[in-house]
Parts: C-alpha cells; structure tokens; sequence
C-alpha cells in the first residue's frame, strides 16, 4: 500500500507540472504558459515518466467524487431525468431536478465545465508532449497516445450531450483556445468518432480493464454511433465487443460492479483513501441510521416488473423516522479501511447489448434484437419477448431495458430521453416549469463572461 501511495504522489506531481494552470484558471481554455519551457519535455524523456504523466490524468480525474467523470455523470443527469432526488433541500442540485438551472451555478461550472476542459487540456498536453518526444519508446508512445485520445473522446461526449455545442479545445495554445467559438453538435461528434478510431488503432486488446483498450474504444464507439444514429456502425462496433468473447454477462446480478466483475470493460481504480467507486461513496447511507442523500423516484420505482432482480439486487431500502427511502445500490460500499472491492465502472458490457438491439431494430432486424434483449432479461429472471413484435414495440421494449439496466449510471437515461425526442413528453409531467430548452445546461456564467466567441443557450440569456 505504501508503494501504492508513493506512486500516486508521484504520478499527481507530474501532472501538477502538466496542468498547473487548472486550478487558477480564469477563462475558457486560455492559461498561462508554463514558466519554464523545457518542462514538459522533461516530463516525457523517458519511459517511465511518460506513463507517469498519463497515470496523473487519471489520478486527477478520480480525485473528487461528484465531478465529471467521477460520479458527476450519474449524479446531475440521473436528477435531471426521472430518476434521483434529493430527500433534503439543496439549491445547487435542487436546480437539476426542477430543471431550472442558474447560469451561476457553482456545480454546472466547477463540477462540470471546468473540470472537464482541464482533463482535455491535461490530455493536449500529453499528446503533444508525447508526438515531440524522441525519448519514449516507439510502443509505449503510441499506447499513451491511444489511452489519451479516448479520455479526450469520452469527455467530448459528455460536454456535448449536457451542454450541445461546446468549444473543440485540440491545443495548448493559450492565444488560439482562448478566442475558440462554439463547435456544431455535429462537428464535436466528428472529432470525438475521430479520437477513438486512432485510439483503437493505437490500443492493444490484452490490458487489464484499468487501462483503456481496443474494446474500450469499440464500445465507446459503439455508443457514440447509436447517438450519431449511423445504426449499422453501432452494430459492428457493439458485436466487435460481444463476440471477443472477453467479457461476459454476470449471472449474479450482485458481482456486476465488483472490481473483477466479468462484464466491465472499462474501469478507473480508486485513488482516495477509504473511498472505493464514487457512485457507493454518493448513494449509500453512512449508516443505518443516516438517510440516504438521494433516493429514487417513484416513476423509476413503479417502472420495474414484478419479479425483476434487478430490483431487488440493485434497489436498496433504509427506514428513517418513518419513512422508507430507496436508494441505488450497484454500487455498495460507503467507504471501507480495506482494499477497494469496487471501482469506478465507465464501461460494460450489458449495454453493448442494448446498443446492438436498438441498431439492429432500427435496421428492421426485429427477431435479432429481441434475442438481444432477452440476453439481458433472462439475466434479470425475467420472460423473454416473442421475436414477433413490431419495430415500434421493439424501440418501446429497448428504452424500458435500457431504463431498467442503466439507471443511475453515467446519465443514460437523461441523454437516452434526449436523444430519443422522448424529453418533451416524459419530463414535462415533472414540474410545469418545464421547457424544451431545458434538454441541455447553460453554459456557465463565468465563463461567458471571459470568452468572447462563447455564446448560450437558448432559453438561459
């Protein structure tokens, strides 16, 4: 352990070097050069340092829970959409859940937005240290560079499905990034399909899931063009996935979100001490005393069929002064004093199913897809769906799959509601201030009031 925490301190002092600017950065993308040139070349003049380098990026980013791309996603989104509220009065994330939000809400703009360009600029930093240094070793440079293009990707994805059109931050130069304009939803989606397919040619297939690979970009991929709704792409990734045969579905639905679980195909390992996955850290009670900060909605609660595992394997309860409150419980440790048992799960597989059902449906391949989802509904002990169903019943059965299966997690729902155009019609039961601007977040304050070429959103001027 000791051994563990030396690294960890090394690994967070290069990436101080890489990225000091993060931390009293005023604008957008725009930040002081670094005092002393020859820095970050000295950071990647060898082997050692270089992965060093990278271990920082993901370090920084499993540092606080409630950020970005450590529980961020599944906690804001999951208020937003049907799925969490609060059980005690707090404005910042009150604002999710009525879908109101402050264009100066701290949690939109620190939390979110600037936590976000600070892991791509840290990963700008890596790849143009990495391309200018002649001192990394030729096969280990090119898997930093993948491991680096698909944080770059991953973030885009979650920037434009929050906020749409988001600057495309591709440099460290403070002059350029600081005049950068709003990219099209279409333009970012292009530059992210681009990172991840050299990402998949740059990764190796037999790492540990710790570190991104070849089927972490697959399935990345496989998401990104369900969204971009290229239906036969989507497909070939998420079967590229499913038919390695790396990964499988777990049959006790209680061992998914352990650290060995057999479906994760992606994972980042906990860094803070006593704090295993972000998700238990947030959702579960400090004790059996305490009441849960959040709890699920009872829409999310009624949407499960009677004799679904998943409801009793993943929906946990606790009695206070009472009232019962259910909260999410994939993840199930708090905190622990002994070695993390979970970690912070970005990928698996149980979604590459789905993803491959709902492409293969919008491709008219009905009987393909059902089989698709009954892989998923047999896991949860549930009948299977006759293949002979029509195309619109078989979308309707995918969306209460993927509600079922994903809920709380990286903000499926909330995105899946968008992107669907099912928002409007879903949501607006919520609360009467509901709008269709509502669909994404402003774009913060602070920095509209620092970037010339920044403007927001409809409905928050």
């Amino acid at each position: 352990m000791k051994r563990t925490w030396l690294l960890i301190n090394k690994c967070l002092c290069l990436a101080s070097v890489l990225c000091m600017f993060t931390t009293g950065c005023k604008k957008l993308v725009q930040v002081d050069e670094p005092d002393d040139s020859l820095t970050t070349s000295a950071v990647f003049s060898n082997d050692s340092l270089a992965q060093a380098a990278v271990t920082g990026l993901y370090i920084k980013i499993m540092t606080n829970s409630r950020f970005f791309l450590n529980g961020g996603m599944s906690l804001y989104p999951g208020l937003s959409a049907d799925e969490l509220q609060r059980t005690f009065t707090l404005t910042a994330e009150d604002q999710f859940f009525n879908n109101a939000i402050n264009t100066n809400n701290t949690l939109i703009y620190v939390n979110l937005w600037k936590a976000a360009y600070a892991y791509i600029y840290q990963c700008n930093v890596c790849l143009e240290g990495l391309n200018k240094s002649n001192s990394v070793s030729n096969g280990l440079k090119k898997q930093l560079q993948g491991e680096v293009l698909f944080v770059r990707a991953l973030c885009y994805f979650y920037l434009v499905n929050c906020y749409g059109a988001v600057p495309l931050a591709l440099s460290t130069n403070a002059d350029v990034n600081a005049m950068l304009p709003r990219k099209s939803v279409e333009e970012v989606y292009k530059q992210i399909e681009g990172d991840l397919l050299a990402a998949n040619d740059a990764l190796l297939s037999d790492k540990p899931s710790t570190t991104p690979t070849k089927f972490a970009t697959q399935a990345l991929l496989a998401r990104v063009y369900l969204y971009m709704k290229n239906w036969g792409k989507a497909a070939e990734m998420a079967s590229a996935v499913i038919d390695s045969r790396q990964f499988s579905l777990e049959g006790d639905l209680a061992d998914v979100f352990k650290k060995d679980g057999k479906e994760t195909i992606f994972q980042w390992a906990p860094v803070i001490d006593r704090i295993n996955s972000a998700e238990g850290f947030i959702f579960v009670p400090s004790s059996q005393s305490v009441r849960p900060t959040y709890m699920l909605t009872k829409e999310l609660l009624n949407s499960f069929e009677v004799g679904d595992l998943r409801r009793s394997k993943w929906v946990n309860s606790l009695a206070i002064g009472g009232v019962t409150y259910y909260y999410p419980y994939k993840f199930r440790i708090f905190t622990s004093s002994t070695s993390p048992q979970e970690y912070n799960v970005v990928l698996r597989l149980a979604e590459q199913y789905l993803i491959r059902a709902e492409a293969q449906a919008q491709q008219n391949n009905i009987s393909n897809a059902i089989i698709d989802i009954n892989s998923i509904r047999t896991r949860a002990g549930l009948p299977v769906f006759s293949t002979t169903v029509s195309k619109d019943e078989c979308l309707q059965k995918i969306e209460q799959e993927r509600r079922i299966e994903l809920f709380a997690e990286w903000g499926h729902r909330w995105f899946d509601l968008k992107r669907t155009n099912r928002a409007n019609s879903v949501l607006g039961s919520k609360g009467s201030s509901w709008t269709t601007e509502d669909q994404l977040y402003p774009i913060p304050l602070t920095e509209l009031e620092v970037a010339p070429n920044l403007k927001q959103n409809p409905g928050y001027e």
